[in-house]
């Protein structure tokens, strides 16, 4: 979705690198957590994989300030609105380090809007660092078929391939032209 937005905002001069980022990172502490803490319990403790998925995400996930702080660190809105608030007078100066800053950190905003409406009750934490308990509970999820989950899969399989054409198309049709327009193989000029 990033990449189609920074696109579509083409006039805007936005660094392609931390936009792109912004839309990753903010997952990425959840997952070396749930693989290094799936690891140390499988093999470290023995568990299955099904205490292992309790204790991490029903316990840890909710409950554990390690676990709060590094998913909410790029997902807690206020967090990354009182950093944008002090990044946006350097949004448009180019080359600095601090404006790759401020859009990645726009990035992030986009991804943690879209968590928050796809999580009935595991979104990201709202008042992070103030308040670590109060999140928003969506009617829908992204995965949990008691909210909508199968019907959202589809949903957002079709967002998916809209935006991978809308993002591929234009290349494809240069390439095209740029074909057609070399004489065929062979063709002496």
């Amino acid at each position: 979705m990033t990449a189609a937005l920074r696109k579509r905002l083409r006039p805007l001069p936005i660094p392609r690198t931390p936009f792109l980022l912004g839309a990753v990172l903010p997952d990425v502490p959840l997952w070396l957590l749930s693989i290094g803490g799936g690891l140390y319990f499988r093999y470290g403790r023995g568990w299955s994989a099904e205490a292992i998925a309790q204790h991490m995400f029903g316990t840890l996930y909710f409950h554990d300030p390690r676990w709060i702080a590094a998913h909410n660190l790029l997902h807690s809105p206020t967090l990354l609105t009182l950093m944008l608030l002090t990044l946006w007078r350097f949004r448009q100066r180019i080359g600095s380090p601090l404006r790759s800053l401020y859009w990645f950190l726009t990035a992030c905003m986009l991804h943690t809007g879209v968590d928050i409406f796809t999580h009935v009750d595991d979104g990201p934490v709202l008042f992070f660092p103030f308040e670590w308990t109060i999140r928003f509970h969506s009617p829908i999820s992204y995965w949990d078929p008691a909210y909508h989950g199968r019907a959202f899969m589809f949903v957002e399989l079709a967002l998916d391939l809209a935006l991978l054409l809308y993002l591929a198309i234009p290349s494809l049709q240069r390439r095209l032209r740029s074909r057609s327009a070399r004489p065929p193989f062979g063709a002496s000029s």
